[in-house]
């Protein structure tokens, strides 16, 4: 890793202060009951840990312990314990000394703590279960935060409950060589192979009743994975549900194409719902936009395409940054055309799903355009501010403080002017809107370019 990149992972942005040039960020690093510094990721306390909760990393299908590695490629690849399912085998709780043993008079440890042979888990020690707060000053901040799919819970038309109605992220799961199958694609009911298969696209998608927006995403990838489960078992019957197939991207077309001559069935038209038969197995009940007649088939896995949604704790980390959601509830954006990776607040840029739903290459161009921007005022150590600015005059000013909240950018705080406070703006993020001005009930606030003097200027040079 580069010297000038500090990578801190199992943490979380608590609060965000100052602006463009100078902010300070507080970071919480989360309790990990576990020396990272000790730790070589061997697994061995993940091993033994008796818990079996549902393991979040494969959405579900599988079991990890309490004592875990997030996955195989995780960075760092460290162990953490989650306390929350913790059952304290040794009968303690963290931050007590273990009870010695009446028959061999050695200290009673947990199984993780037994199987650690680098001693990277001590029971015993004090810990703050609140972690550590880290404060960070930066000039910059690039928010990506990824995205998470709905879940099939909303959709009780597909039958949620059932356990081989799955969505295409615990497909991938399944697909994956370190997932809990090891790649092998068996149905979650009984682990017996499918033999037909049924996808269904725009599951939340293009619905006004959940979300009206594209995902953008959803053809490609199961178009991905119906063409890599039918290379891998060519006896499987694939049938394909999509209100019409979106590819616009380069090869995209062709890739499409190719699914067709592989033999996978592509239907246009929605899926109205499923019927649990008995076996295990699930009726697709469809309609045939194309041949214009409905259809009726008996499937062995119904994957479901959700859409694309903005991830837990996104609201309040746009509280912490003084962000503003679009209409379809991602990050806004300062301008879609002009200015598709700046936000309204200076200084703060956003990169990837946070701003609206997009595939690989599309983040990858518009996280390097927000690395780019972001790096500008840092390399010329200087803003630019708006020509149309706010000035307060601090003999005018009260001090009622009625301009600060109402000002949509921030720009405004309350100061110590002698033995009293008064409202002081800051320059490099104010954006001339007027509010403050129009609110000021001291008119202590001079909107530059709209002074009286100023206009009435310009109505003589227009009447002269």
């Amino acid at each position: 890793m580069h010297k000038n990149i500090e990578l801190l992972t199992y943490s979380e942005v608590e609060d965000v202060e100052g602006s463009i040039g100078d902010f300070r960020v507080k970071i919480r690093k989360k309790q990990t009951y576990v020396d990272w510094d000790k730790c070589t990721g061997c697994g061995a306390c993940a091993e033994v840990c008796p818990v079996k909760v549902p393991d979040e990393f494969n959405c579900g299908l599988g079991t990890r312990g309490a004592a875990y590695i997030m996955f195989p490629q995780a960075v760092p690849k460290k162990a953490v314990i989650d306390i929350d399912n913790c059952r304290n085998c040794d009968g303690r709780k963290y931050g007590e000394e273990p009870r010695i043993s009446k028959k061999t008079g050695k200290p009673i440890l947990a199984p993780c703590q037994k199987a650690c042979q680098a001693e990277a888990i001590d029971r015993s020690l004090n810990l703050d279960p609140e972690g550590e707060i880290l404060e960070v000053e930066v000039g910059s901040i690039v928010v990506a935060t990824g995205f998470k799919v709905m879940e099939k819970d909303h959709f009780k038309e597909f039958a949620p409950k059932n356990p081989n109605v799955i969505t295409a992220l615990q497909l991938e799961r399944i697909m994956s060589s370190i997932g809990h199958t090891g790649g092998k694609l068996l149905r979650p009911s009984d682990n017996e192979k499918p033999h037909t298969i049924t996808f269904i696209s725009c599951v939340g998608s293009r619905d006004e009743k959940f979300h009206t927006y594209c995902s953008g995403i959803c053809c490609m990838y199961m178009i991905k994975q119906a063409r890599l489960i039918k290379d891998k078992y060519p006896d499987i019957n694939i049938n394909m549900h999509f209100i019409d197939v979106r590819t616009p991207g380069k090869g995209y077309d062709e890739y499409y194409v190719g699914a067709r001559k592989m033999g996978i069935n592509i239907f246009k038209g929605k899926v109205g719902g499923l019927e649990v038969l008995p076996g295990d197995k699930l009726r697709v009940l469809a309609y045939d936009m194309e041949q214009c007649t409905p259809i009726e088939y008996e499937s062995d896995l119904v994957v479901l395409a959700t859409a694309i949604e903005m991830p837990e704790g996104a609201e309040e980390l746009a509280q912490k940054l003084g962000l503003q959601f679009c209409g379809s509830h991602f990050y806004r954006e300062l301008h879609p055309k002009l200015g598709p990776v700046e936000t309204a607040v200076s200084g703060v840029f956003v990169a990837g799903c946070c701003q609206g739903p997009k595939d690989i290459p599309a983040t990858v161009a518009q996280a390097k355009g927000a690395a780019a921007v972001a790096a500008v005022p840092l390399a010329q150590g200087k803003v630019k501010i708006e020509p149309l600015i706010s000035e307060i005059n601090p003999d005018k000013c009260s001090g009622c403080g009625i301009c600060v909240p109402l000002c949509p950018y921030g720009a405004i705080s309350m100061q110590e002017w002698g033995e009293t406070l008064r409202a002081e703006i800051n320059y490099s993020l104010c954006k001339g809107c007027g509010v403050c001005t129009s609110a000021c009930p001291s008119q202590a606030i001079t909107l530059h370019g709209f002074t009286d003097e100023e206009i009435f200027a310009q109505i003589d040079a227009l009447t002269a």
